[in-house]
């Protein structure tokens, strides 16, 4: 175990949300003075906060990094993110479905999330923040501290719920359930690597396909194509299964520890 994971661990989830409020309120601050300012610094400003706590363990990040595949192999990685990729496709055509062909099922979504979110359906936004920011931040966040933090006080298995239910709360429709999953996946990546750098490196990787995936597909042939569609939705069904698999493999693995 790292001396950075020993110093995430200390880091408490009330510490944390008195620092990111301190940012919601300083950004909300610049937008009534007129200079409005993306929502995405308040990640940026995570990014700073953690900097700055963990500012004696520069040697234990570039030891981490090194150690990336001593726990788990590249193989695996990418396996983990290939099948997350292709079951969010699944969950956006199942989200799409939803809206277009259950009658008030758009309102009822309307309603209870937030309208800035429902304007895109994978919620692309600015392609540094979604392939540097958000991996570090989001992991340092919901791996390195509220999962640390919640398994001290709660069975592990309902630390990686919670965390994972924060985690998928905080992205757009379509792809709340696919961050559940995928917060899953990386909850238990982290359980038994106990590196956070191997959860940033899977999160890069995934975000980096998803990014790559929607700009390659400039006519949006995945979300008109017939072909495209079918093809996904069996990637996506296998992906599913392969998921559920793994996961209750690994189970075993959370319970003993």
């Amino acid at each position: 175990m790292s001396s950075l994971n020993d110093s995430l661990k200390k880091i408490s989830i009330f510490e944390l949300l008195i620092v990111i409020l301190a940012l919601v309120g300083i950004i909300f601050l610049f937008k009534i003075i007129g200079y409005p300012i993306g929502d995405y610094w308040i990640y940026v400003g995570v990014i700073f906060y953690f900097i700055y706590r963990l500012r004696f363990f520069g040697n234990e990040f570039i030891e981490d990094t090194k150690n990336i595949f001593s726990k788990i192999s590249p193989k695996s990685i990418l396996t983990i993110i290939l099948v997350n990729v292709f079951f969010s496709y699944g969950m956006l055509y199942l989200s799409i479905f939803a809206l277009t062909y259950i009658p008030g099922f758009d309102s009822l979504v309307s309603w209870f999330m937030n309208p800035i979110a429902m304007n895109s359906l994978i919620g692309v936004g600015s392609i540094f923040s979604t392939i540097i920011i958000s991996p570090i931040s989001e992991e340092l966040l919901f791996r390195g501290v509220f999962l640390n933090r919640l398994k001290l006080v709660v069975p592990t298995s309902f630390a990686i719920a919670i965390t994972s239910i924060l985690f998928g709360s905080i992205h757009s429709y379509g792809s709340i359930i696919s961050a559940f999953v995928f917060g899953v996946c990386m909850c238990i990546v982290y359980l038994k690597t106990e590196n956070i750098m191997v959860c940033i490196f899977a999160h890069f990787l995934n975000n980096l396909l998803a990014e790559l995936l929607y700009h390659i597909d400039y006519g949006k042939l995945i979300f008109t194509n017939s072909i495209f569609i079918v093809l996904f939705s069996i990637l996506a069904i296998v992906s599913f299964y392969l998921i559920v698999i793994s996961i209750r493999q690994e189970w075993k693995y959370i319970d003993k520890g």
